[in-house]
């Protein structure tokens, strides 16, 4: 297998190679091929690509009501921002054999419930898209992250993390870069479906088939970071999610959420789209057909007081503001336009048809009408204002044992180290009074986290 691509099982089994910096980076090769493929299975067509910075969302046809919007083989030049991969080279010394080589760890499941709707495959109930249209919005979604960041895969200070927890990672690239940027860490990515690579990743990182709604196999006080991304109506009581983060991270361990702000509400992003447009038409909709699944869109989950109810200290949010189109940020604003109108039908689709009971066709059309918006809002140089979606990113910790022995009791008792002392006035304490009082409470000897769990035993 080359060197520049992984292979990712799909729906229907293994698939070729899903292409890292092949067509990506090269929409004139693809086009040579004879154009993309719509997501639905329509016939290929032929892109117009003399504007890399608009290939993939333009095409030059008499008939343009005939064609997709949605192309996946030509879109802008692309070099991905984060190297994933170190291959594997036979004779190189490694101690591991070919096949662990190959499947790099990766436990999948072999009956996993993929449903097909609308020409568009999903997983169980989910209401995103697990084909390859979405896999390839996934992966350009992640460069504009890395650009978004500096190359920084994580805002949460980690020092020599031991185990990092991915929740709903899709196709496994933060996973894969942390596993690569840690490399004596061991990472899990968890997913509904299996659509990550199994080739060519690196040994400390592994992919599990988990429903995170379900109860959490992880050993307490373990994980130094769970880190959510884009899943936003994706669990229906998010305080049991928090939950179970909170019992598996080890004391000082993180939590990183990450998700859209206002892309629901017309304070921003949407002010920018007439209101009766099916832009606003689209997420209100949306809005709706989650209310009545029972998982809610939106970014109520990121409140503040739901992560101090579980018992998370130490919260963090910050907003940053995510370009659309070249005009508003010429490193990434292009792929993120990319991202944005081909997220439309895969956000709105089954929750529109299944929950609402709309038409797919009528679906599709306003997702295509609202993706030329889109377009055209981001190209118009007359426009006044950021064209901007705004993204949150919240952190908490998981207190310390002093700060959780504090909390619950209110004072440390006196000891031969140190002095009674109230806990609201002063919580700083020598290593040694604080492991005497958490001693003398529950009649056990403190141990440090690395010896009282290992992260492998279920």
């Amino acid at each position: 297998m080359p060197q520049n691509q992984r292979a990712s099982p799909g729906p229907n089994g293994p698939q070729s190679p899903r292409p890292l910096a092949g067509n990506v980076n090269n929409p004139a090769g693809a086009s040579q091929q004879g154009g993309s493929q719509s997501p639905s299975g329509d016939t290929p067509m032929t892109m117009d690509n003399s504007n890399p910075a608009i290939a993939q969302l333009e095409v030059d046809d008499e008939n343009e009501d005939t064609v997709s919007i949605y192309t996946m083989d030509a879109y802008p030049n692309m070099t991905a921002a984060y190297q994933v991969e170190r291959p594997y080279h036979p004779g190189s010394g490694s101690a591991h054999d070919d096949a662990t080589i190959d499947s790099a760890r990766t436990l999948y499941a072999e009956d996993v419930d993929y449903i097909t709707e609308h020409d568009r495959t999903y997983c169980g109930d989910y209401f995103m898209p697990v084909d390859q249209t979405e896999q390839t919005r996934q992966y350009v979604a992640h460069q504009v992250y890395l650009k978004l960041f500096n190359l920084e895969l994580t805002t949460v200070p980690l020092e020599n993390p031991r185990y990092i927890l991915d929740i709903g990672t899709g196709i496994g690239e933060w996973a894969i870069g942390m596993a690569e940027k840690y490399p004596q860490c061991e990472v899990f990515g968890t997913d509904i479906a299996p659509i990550q690579p199994t080739h060519q990743v690196p040994f400390n990182v592994e992919f599990h088939i988990e429903n995170a709604e379900d109860e959490w196999i992880r050993p307490p006080d373990t994980v130094d970071l769970v880190h959510f991304r884009n899943m936003e109506g994706a669990f229906s009581d998010w305080r049991y999610i928090y939950q179970q983060a909170y019992n598996c991270l080890k004391p000082g361990g993180w939590i990183e959420v990450i998700d859209y702000d206002d892309y629901f509400t017309s304070e921003n992003f949407l002010s920018f789209y007439p209101p009766e447009s099916p832009a606003h038409l689209l997420a209100e909709g949306v809005l709706e057909a989650a209310r009545l699944a029972g998982r809610p869109r939106g970014i109520d989950h990121m409140s503040k007081a739901l992560l101090e109810e579980v018992g998370y200290v130490d919260i963090n949010e910050t907003v940053y503001d995510m370009g659309v189109g070249s005009r508003e940020n010429s490193s990434y604003g292009s792929f993120w336009l990319f991202s944005v109108v081909t997220g439309l039908e895969a956000g709105c689709l089954r929750s529109l048809t299944k929950d609402l009971g709309w038409d797919p066709k009528v679906v599709r059309d306003m997702c295509k009408r609202a993706a030329q918006d889109t377009r055209a809002i981001a190209e118009d140089t007359t426009r006044t204002g950021s064209f901007v979606i705004k993204l949150r990113v919240v952190t908490a910790r998981k207190p310390t044992a002093q700060e959780q022995w504090l909390a619950g009791k209110g004072t440390v008792p006196e000891s031969e180290t140190g002095t009674l002392r109230d806990g609201d006035q002063s919580t700083i304490r020598s290593v040694k009074t604080v492991k005497t009082a958490i001693s003398d409470a529950t009649g056990q000897e403190t141990r440090p986290v690395s010896q009282r769990s290992n992260l492998t035993e279920a």
